[in-house]
């Protein structure tokens, strides 16, 4: 058991150590939704791509934002 405690400590360390990137996310589509307790929000939906493929990210508005064109994504 401690043999795996010190592997998966060891590879938190290495990821931590690890530089983020911040890539540009382009806006795909926007569409109304509703949260768990029946609020209406706006959903949009980003992707971008990079060295690993295609990743899509979507970012929760409050309802009627409009959103944005671009953001920025920390990977």
């Amino acid at each position: 058991m401690k043999f795996h405690l010190a592997i998966a400590t060891a590879v938190l360390a290495v990821t931590a150590c690890m530089p983020t990137e911040t890539v540009t996310a382009e806006l795909v589509d926007s569409r109304a939704g509703e949260s768990v307790t029946g609020v209406g929000n706006t959903i949009c939906t980003y992707r971008y791509n990079d060295a690993r493929g295609d990743h899509q990210v979507e970012k929760i508005h409050p309802k009627g934002a409009r959103c944005p064109s671009t953001i920025q994504v920390e990977r």
